[in-house]
């Protein structure tokens, strides 16, 4: 692999990236309704009519025996107590000031019952099912080839938004509004992300690397380029490994296996010293979302058509796949197939839908019953 230019102060590697991805991509408010003015009829109006706003208000009507007799029937047919239904007759006798206290009293009292009920509320704990609904999501997001960061709070609140959407497991309505419970959640939905983040690593790095006699033995050194693993066989074994070796759930498609490729580029050009000083002290997944940055950056140059903006981040990664099977081989027989299973088509479609609205900075529903929110962390 050719090194960076030296020529260039900042950062050579990512400079030589734009002017491929650039040549690669180069062929291809609401009406408010005015201000009523104040008439002089307005002017006109006498502001001080005590009387008339006297004549609004309820009159106490004195009970008679009839309504006496229809709540006294009501009352036990909604189940109340014998001690309840005297306490409605009594009211019926109140003058209206006093029920109207009466009820507020009430309101009051049950303020006060639920506020002793929710500090009574167990620790809120995420069940099985939405342990692994979040999980499968989060692997998801990470897997789409609509993502546009790996690192960061943007693939938490991707995650969050489906699970408002969907209300996985024992997220029920309301849940939101729980502050306790919403900080478990995003411990755990940030702890799935850093597991899923270092499994995918760890992939990579068997995938090109000389196994090490010892742990911590340094440097890490390159196999020969044609024992490197191919990399549909590479992105085979992450989908497998974030799957739990169970069933796939994730559909493997070009598309997933380019930016997998994009990701080992960053990693073996660590290895060989040919990062430019800026980018040395940064992370695998610093360098790949500085890349799928600049991507979508290149893709947008002086056009905001959306469809030929998507034809030119394909294109970008189409050449990125391909750089690399000619690096690390390429099984002939071995075709890269575009899932054909409606269910996982159908699921990840979900994903990449989430994550595009995002970027888009539109809302998502948030379930049945529950408002829609503006999705964060766009880009």
């Amino acid at each position: 692999m050719a090194s960076s230019s030296s020529s260039r102060s900042s950062s050579p590697n990512f400079d030589d990236d734009e002017d491929e991805y650039s040549n690669l991509m180069s062929t291809a408010t609401p009406i408010s309704s005015p201000a009523r003015k104040r008439t002089a009829d307005d002017a006109g109006l006498d502001l001080d009519t005590p009387s008339s706003i006297s004549g609004a208000l309820p009159v106490a009507v004195r009970p008679n025996g009839n309504h006496h007799q229809v709540i006294s029937a009501y009352a036990p047919r909604k189940r109340l107590r014998p001690e309840q239904v005297a306490e409605v007759e009594s009211f019926l006798s109140d003058p209206f000031p006093v029920q109207m206290a009466k009820l507020f009293v009430n309101v009051k009292a049950n303020e006060n019952a639920l506020a002793k009920f929710q500090a009574a509320k167990p620790k809120f704990e995420i069940n099985s099912d939405l342990k692994t609904n979040i999980t499968r999501a989060t692997n998801a997001i990470l897997c789409s080839s609509k993502i546009t960061q790996y690192k960061g709070e943007v693939a938490k609140n991707d995650v969050q938004t489906l699970l408002m959407h969907h209300r996985w497991g024992n997220f029920v309505a309301g849940t939101e509004h729980d502050k306790a419970a919403m900080d478990v959640i995003q411990q755990f939905i940030g702890t799935v992300l850093t597991q899923s983040r270092s499994t995918i690593k760890k992939e990579i790095v068997k995938s090109v690397e000389m196994a090490k006699k010892k742990k911590n033995q340094d440097p890490p050194s390159l196999c020969p380029d044609h024992t490197h693993t191919t990399i549909y066989q590479l992105t085979k074994t992450i989908v497998q490994k974030l799957c739990g070796g169970k069933a796939i759930s994730i559909p493997i498609t070009p598309a997933l296996c380019a930016r997998v490729a994009m990701m080992r580029k960053w990693h073996v050009r660590r290895i060989e010293n040919k990062l430019s000083p800026e980018d040395a002290g940064k992370n695998l997944w610093e360098l790949v979302d500085q890349d799928l940055q600049m991507v979508r950056t290149v893709a947008r140059k002086d056009t905001e058509d959306s469809a030929e903006i998507a034809k030119r981040v394909a294109k970008a990664f189409a050449a990125i796949l391909d750089k690399d099977r000619k690096r690390h081989g390429s099984n002939p027989a071995e075709e890269i197939p575009d899932t054909t299973d409606d269910a996982l088509i159908s699921y990840q479609a979900d994903i990449d839908e989430t994550i595009e609205a995002r970027s888009r900075g539109q809302t998502v529903s948030t379930g049945e019953g529950a408002e829609e929110e503006q999705s964060e962390g766009s880009t």
